[in-house]
């Protein structure tokens, strides 16, 4: 990753509890000047009620709230501009691939316990994930230091090969080889599922760090030429006590093929 040219997915909108509705959520405002819309309580988030208490707050509210939104802001995720994308098989209609997005998460202070991943597949004509890792069949016994061997069945299915030789030459279609999960540990991961343009991944439990990856097994027409992807995320920041804002990002487009 460190040849990658990246581009940043930066806190814009506030999140409901699963991390994908932003229909009433707020924009983060730039400073403090719109403090009535950041709030530093989990009732203070998102309760009308609570507005006459946040204006009775003392002056010294406003240095609290502004160092609350300058940690909110300084968590980010970078993301590759390009994902490293392969050929795996083609038959008379479609062509297979194998695309990796690899991605750096910062957070200076604190930590993200819960975090949403989504990938939208853009083209001419339809293109579909087949499948995606990492995905919900991991446990924790699969993980050592954040590494796993992987290899893709004739189903074009993401296989955990834990110990290596457990599968059958035969029954690999592409692999296997190393998938970094990234600096996790004891992390709940799950995947939405194949067979569609929106992949999706959500991440929880003791908090993400460093960097992270994610593949997908992709089918396109032969007559494709280029994907695109739009990229975006919602986590639940935690700075290191009790408060915690759950955030989203705006989309940002990277190269898929």
């Amino acid at each position: 990753m460190s040849n990658s040219k990246f581009t940043p997915l930066e806190p814009v909108y506030f999140f409901d509890k699963e991390l994908k509705n932003r229909e009433k959520a707020e924009e983060l405002p730039d400073g403090i000047s719109s403090s009535a819309r950041i709030h530093l309580s989990r009732d203070f988030w998102a309760a009308p009620a609570y507005k006459k208490k946040r204006e009775e707050k003392k002056p010294e509210y406003k240095e609290e709230l502004k160092k609350w939104v300058d940690w909110i802001k300084s968590v980010r995720i970078e993301i590759a501009e390009e994902s490293q994308t392969e050929r795996i098989k083609s038959d008379k209609d479609y062509d297979y691939l194998r695309s990796e997005i690899g991605m750096n998460i910062i957070v200076p202070q604190g930590k993200i316990t819960k975090m949403r991943f989504r990938v939208s597949l853009l083209a001419k004509h339809r293109v579909v994930a087949i499948d995606g890792f990492p995905k919900d069949v991991i446990e924790q016994r699969h993980i050592v230091e954040g590494r796993i061997r992987v290899a893709i069945s004739k189903l074009l299915k993401f296989i955990p090969v834990i110990p290596p030789g457990v599968l059958d030459p035969v029954d690999i279609e592409l692999g296997p080889w190393e998938f970094n999960l990234g600096n996790l540990q004891r992390v709940n991961i799950d995947f939405s599922g194949g067979l569609t343009s929106t992949p999706e991944w959500y991440y929880k439990r003791d908090g993400i760090r460093n960097d992270l990856r994610v593949t997908m097994t992709i089918r396109k027409p032969k007559k494709v030429k280029s994907i695109e992807g739009k990229v975006r995320a919602g986590w639940t920041y935690v700075p290191g006590f009790w408060r915690r804002a759950r955030v989203g990002t705006s989309a940002k487009s990277i190269k898929i093929f």
